[in-house]
């Protein structure tokens, strides 16, 4: 009975030391991954990067574009523009360009902002971006192709988005890591229609 007692301490001490390696990896990984970004970005004013938005009105929105901007500490500067188009949608652009990693957590953000009611709203968010080195993309040859950013349809995340590139690649970007992983499925919600 003593060894028995001994075998599965000893079994739980390895198995913990395995969780807790592959966490370890995990972790650097994602930290390489944030610095690669932060370092690969290079603002660009004739960026065609745009942020479509429907079901908040524009009171809601620039509340949330504040609250997002202050949770990252982000300047006042690089300026956004708000831009009501037809119907309920809103368009933002960024003519100082923005930080990928910041637009992908700014569509997610839009879809599930803190302090708002979600009820009886059907909301729609769809980035449109020029991929760059910055975006973290898995393959060189993504570098300048179109992409679409949203949040999936039936997400039960709440913390990754979903770019559907102009190939017909679709790709999950968990925050956790920010590394993109190709998908079989895109995912690609009904409320982003028309956006």
């Amino acid at each position: 009975m003593h060894a028995i007692t001994i075998l599965a301490i000893a079994g739980v001490c390895i198995l913990l030391t395995v969780v807790l390696a592959r966490l370890a990896l995990s972790l650097q990984k994602a930290a390489a991954q944030d610095t690669e970004m932060t370092a690969s970005f290079v603002a660009d004013p004739n960026n065609r990067t745009t942020l479509s938005v429907r079901g908040w009105t524009r009171g809601e929105l620039d509340r949330m574009l504040a609250d997002f901007r202050s949770g990252y500490e982000l300047s006042d500067s690089p300026d956004w523009t708000v831009e009501a188009k037809s119907g309920d949608i809103f368009t933002i652009a960024f003519p100082q360009d923005i930080q990928p990693k910041y637009f992908l957590f700014l569509v997610n953000y839009l879809c599930y902002p803190k302090n708002f009611d979600l009820a009886n709203r059907s909301i729609g968010v769809l980035g449109r971006v020029v991929l760059t080195k910055a975006f973290g993309v898995p393959d060189p040859a993504l570098i300048g192709k179109h992409a679409e950013i949203y949040v999936p349809a039936d997400d039960v995340e709440y913390d990754e988005v979903y770019a559907r590139v102009e190939t017909g690649a679709a790709y999950r970007i968990p925050f956790t890591n920010m590394i993109w992983r190709a998908m079989d499925e895109a995912r690609v919600p009904a409320e982003i229609a028309g956006l």
